[in-house]
């Protein structure tokens, strides 16, 4: 009798630490239930808004290690997470944070006024310009890529190998052949541009980056490209020439005079 009871309570005790092995494993490497989650992830904004950045990080890091925030709430988190490292001077965790948004959810884009921000602008426009370029590449080498995206997939790795003339081929021909993704076209006259100036063609350089801010007027060279010696000039000079022509459309038109 006594060694049943032993062996009962043995079994018993058992099953309880598989229980709890099993909670921690399903519930998140924190263990934390999805309402306390969700709760660190809404305190985690809270403390971010306070400018209490410490607390926020420890929030939101919680939050997110539980595994269980929905997609819109888990981009939310990483986004004040980069935002508080890049404020902080932690560049490189803030890098890592955009990357992991963008890995999760490649379409995530930031509010124009959040883009724009000093510490943490630069450090997005040059993540988010690498995924683009990622996805890009990555389309191309689908089953479903269009000749033109194939053909833009081999004018950046010939640009990237130096093979200007060849490289210059390719994306030429991958913006006739028609690209369907708006990206698409935006990395074609990029790269046209690039070679280009490279060659001196300055004129040349100068239409690519025209039509590529024609279709984009938002573009924003990554960090890393926009102070290149070859074609940093001519790109400001038609970036203030785009800023300006789409100031005028939106300030000079002057009301129609009523009828008399």
């Amino acid at each position: 009798m006594h060694r049943m009871k032993l062996a009962g309570l043995l079994l018993a005790a058992f099953l309880a630490g598989c229980a709890q092995v099993s909670q921690l494993t399903n519930g998140g490497s924190a263990g934390i239930p999805q309402a306390d989650a969700q709760s660190r992830y809404e305190q985690g904004l809270k403390h971010y808004r306070e400018n209490r950045y410490d607390a926020a990080l420890a929030d939101l890091n919680a939050a997110i290690a539980a595994g269980q925030l929905s997609g819109a709430a888990l981009a939310t988190a990483r986004k004040h997470l980069a935002f508080i490292h890049c404020i902080s001077g932690r560049e490189l965790q803030c890098r890592e944070q955009f990357q992991a948004l963008l890995k999760e959810d490649p379409d995530f884009d930031l509010a124009a006024n959040e883009a724009g921000h000093p510490q943490w602008g630069p450090v997005w426009r040059s993540a988010k310009g690498a995924s683009e370029q990622q996805r890009a590449v990555s389309r191309a080498g689908s089953f479903l890529a269009t000749a033109g995206q194939q053909k833009l997939a081999e004018g950046i790795k010939e640009y990237e190998a130096g093979r200007y003339k060849e490289s210059l081929a390719a994306l030429q021909a991958a913006l006739h052949a028609g690209l369907p993704d708006k990206a698409d076209e935006v990395l074609a006259h990029k790269y046209s541009a690039f070679v280009y100036c490279l060659t001196s063609r300055s004129r040349q350089c100068r239409a690519e980056f025209r039509q590529l801010l024609a279709k984009d007027a938002a573009f924003a060279l990554l960090p890393s490209e926009a102070g290149h010696p070859a074609w940093a000039g001519v790109y400001r000079s038609e970036m203030a020439n785009s800023r300006k022509k789409a100031a005028g459309a939106n300030g000079t038109a002057r009301p129609a005079q009523a009828k008399k």
